[in-house]
């Protein structure tokens, strides 16, 4: 009798498992934060070609589906895969392979890093930098006198944090034969002093520098890309808008989805030069790669004074920052995106430029409307334009981490109009959603500095305690939306990825921390634990 009970089981649990759908991957015993409308959570979740097949408790999970990867993740977090809505992934990837100049705290502190490059790259024909900012200085001044005394044989070129200013040596400005007052500088891009250039340049006379320096090759382009990529994964990024490529960095991207080595899920705006427009000019969509934007500038940085102001800098009344763009060639490139189908999104800081963009937006989407036209910064906005936002359906795209590295010095340049500026919780209100992202390599890559300046408003250092305008704050579960379902909503792909849904992309990412209710001392020592996209480890800190 024993033997028949024994025989009639194995039969019954032949039978269950046979009965089981096969998937290729199940994970279980986690806490699974789906971010979708009700904000359900769940334990366990079952994967099958890349996209989600079904989330519950772990019991009906393992007893409705088998696979030969199943994994038990012991309690840890569960997140939609992470969206940076404003990033530079080639720009990231060659910030890696050059001078780090973030975080250095005088002049003599940067020359000395740079005279540590070329001792250890002696052959170097020049040298390229990135991610100073004097606001960090205690004596604020740029000059490249002591750059010239040290390197006065291969140009040296250094571009701001921001990427909006550039301090060079004498030999790269002789490289470009300009001079003081010569008609091919714009007013207020170049620093003179005494009748002589301080090194420092702005906007597109910093650009030109870029010349100077050896054109990256297309598999230089292609392994900057591929080196930012990782670094995103290692940080729990599974989609990133990738703002501004020229035309050879756009056909670098499309040959990388071609060949199936464009993993993260990228959303390229097309920088508006002439090869871009006739190459480029209708959208590309795939799975990994989506061509569908146009990225615009309407002003520069505030850190570099570039930022276009209503009024004078509250500490140069001499200046109000600098336009680049006329409104003719603006309505113009806006009406080539209508024609095409393509969305806009424009670079915007200053009150002035946000006006400016507001207003000619206005003019061609005349009220609510869905094509998701987006303002990059939004940050600071003149208390009469802000309702412009909701009246013509007009997307804040915002960086958090902007407000927390800014803070110590924004009210030197803005005065009064401090209040006016990094208005998450206003700007929010506006359309009811935004996304955000960190604008890297400006700002760290790590998203999950993004969710402590959105909702913490305090710096990776958890500074200043309290919070900076902590009224302006995003709650934990906004914050978190705005690096999810909003991020893809803001590129139209909200019924694909964004929130952890049976048919969508199985993009996750995986913490220790429990984002919507761990003390923000515990958020900031998290880690990324894994990053899957379309259902793959690409990477994981499980054993």
């Amino acid at each position: 009798m024993k033997n028949l009970v024994l025989i009639f089981g194995c039969i019954l649990l032949t039978l269950s498992c046979k009965m089981k759908k096969s998937v290729d991957l199940i994970l279980h015993n986690a806490i699974i934060y789906s971010m979708d409308n009700d904000m359900s959570v769940f334990s366990a979740i079952a994967v099958k070609d890349g996209l989600i097949v079904e989330l519950a408790d772990d019991n009906t999970i393992l007893d409705k589906y088998k696979s030969q990867s199943i994994v038990d993740l012991e309690g840890l977090f569960l997140y939609p895969g992470f969206n940076d809505s404003h990033g530079h992934l080639s720009s990231l990837g060659q910030s890696l392979n050059q001078v780090d100049l973030r975080g250095v705290t005088s002049m003599d502190q940067l020359v000395d890093r740079v005279l540590q490059y070329r001792q250890d790259n002696p052959d170097i024909k020049y040298i390229y930098g990135f991610g100073w900012d004097q606001n960090l200085w205690d004596i604020k001044k740029v000059s490249n006198s002591t750059l010239n005394s040290v390197i006065d044989d291969i140009p040296v070129v250094l571009y701001r944090v921001d990427l909006h200013s550039v301090l060079v040596n004498n030999k790269a400005i002789d490289s470009l034969s300009i001079y003081p007052g010569c008609k091919s500088i714009p007013a207020g891009e170049a620093v003179i002093e005494g009748g002589a250039f301080t090194g420092e340049f702005l906007e597109g006379t910093a650009d030109r520098f870029r010349s100077v320096i050896s054109e990256p090759s297309e598999q230089d382009i292609a392994n900057f890309i591929l080196s930012a990529q990782q670094e995103c994964f290692k940080l729990g990024l599974t989609s990133v808008s990738s703002a501004g490529s020229d035309y050879l960095t756009t056909k670098v991207y499309k040959d990388l989805q071609d060949k199936g080595l464009l993993k993260i899920r990228t959303d390229l705006w097309i920088s508006p030069d002439k090869e871009n427009l006739d190459g480029f000019s209708k959208p590309y969509i795939s799975d990994r790669l989506r061509i569908a934007t146009l990225k615009l500038f309407a002003d520069g940085a505030l850190g570099s004074r570039g930022a276009w102001l209503l009024e004078p800098y509250s500490d140069n009344r001499a200046t109000y920052g600098v336009p680049v763009m006329d409104s003719l060639k603006f309505r113009e490139l806006c009406n080539w995106a209508v024609e095409r189908g393509f969305n806009v999104a424009t670079h915007c800081i200053g009150d002035a430029a946000n006006r400016f963009v507001l207003d000619e937006y206005g003019k061609i989407l005349k009220g609510k409307n869905d094509l998701r036209w987006r303002v990059e910064h939004a940050q600071i906005i003149s208390p009469d334009d802000l309702d412009k936002f909701g009246q013509f359906s007009i997307i804040p795209s915002i960086q958090p981490t902007h407000a927390t590295s800014d803070m110590g010095w924004v009210a030197d340049r803005l005065g009064d109009r401090e209040r006016n500026a990094y208005i998450f919780r206003e700007l929010l209100d506006q359309n009811g959603w935004l996304p955000t992202g960190t604008d890297f390599p400006i700002e760290d890559v790590n998203p999950l500095f993004t969710f402590i300046s959105a909702v913490f408003r305090t710096d990776s250092n958890l500074l200043p305690e309290g919070g900076y305008m902590i009224n302006s704050a995003l709650t934990r579960e906004e914050a978190l939306l705005s690096m999810t379902l909003w991020g893809a909503k803001a590129t139209f792909e909200e019924s694909v990825k964004g929130s952890l849904e049976p048919g969508k992309y199985a993009d996750f990412t995986l913490l220790n921390c429990d984002l919507l209710k761990a003390p923000l001392t515990e958020i900031a020592q998290s880690k990324v634990i894994a990053t899957y996209v379309a259902g793959q480890s690409l990477y994981s800190l499980l054993p």
